[in-house]
Formats: C-alpha cells, structure tokens, sequence
C-alpha cells in the first residue's frame, strides 16, 4: 500500500513539472527573439536561430529572420500570421495564408525567457 501511494506521489509531481504555463495575451506582447529550436525539450541538438517574432495587440505575429549565410537566395524573410490566446495557449496560423492553425503551450516561462512547444519544435526564447 506504502508503494502505491508513494506510486502516486511521484506521477504526481512529475506530471505539475511537466504542466505548462498559462499564458495571457499580456505576457507575450511584443517581440521575442528565438535563441534556437530544437526537438527536444531540454535543447539538446538545437539549431541556432536569428528570428523574431512580434507579437501585436491585433492579433497578428510578425516574423522576420535574418540569414547570415552569404550563399542564401534571400537575406532575410517576413510572414505574417494571425493568432490569439486560448485556454492559456497561443493558437496561431501554421503558415502565411493557410487557414490551418496550430496551438503552442509555455512549457516554461521565467521573467524574459520563455520556452514555447509547436507541434514537435520547441522554441528557447527571450523578449527583446
């Protein structure tokens, strides 16, 4: 009996570590550079990003990456993209001119950083 409640305990406690942060749209207002992406919740094998994304009181998000390869077709591209803040979660355009959206979840959130999961990337973010 000691064992399952001990059982229980620890789901328990690993399952509020995993909980995301309830975000309002106040919290993420503004603009937020992507320090790098990555598979992987702990950043492991992550890719460095120059990216920003602003995210506007009309719910819109203005993305803009900077490519520094001189080989590159384009040095820089921007996209616009709708979103709003549902249940404590970003719910945003996918793509630029698709009506599919996805939901992004604050896996955590600590003063300017901000870790953010979109489908199966994950963002390590700070606000500028």
């Amino acid at each position: 009996m000691q064992f399952i409640k001990l059982t229980a305990v620890a789901l328990l406690i690993s399952f509020n570590a995993a909980a995301e942060v309830q975000l309002s749209k106040a919290d993420i207002l503004g603009t937020w550079q992507i320090d790098k992406e990555s598979n992987t919740s702990d950043g492991s094998k992550a890719r460095s990003s120059n990216t920003t994304w602003t995210f506007k009181e009309d719910g819109t998000i203005e993305g803009m990456t900077h490519e520094n390869d001189s080989h590159a077709r384009i040095d820089q591209m921007r996209a616009v993209l709708n979103y709003s803040v549902e249940a404590g979660k970003i719910v945003k355009q996918a793509a630029p001119g698709r009506s599919k959206m996805e939901t992004c979840e604050a896996i955590e959130k600590s003063g300017n950083n901000m870790v953010l999961k979109c489908q199966t990337v994950y963002f390590f973010m700070s606000k500028k």
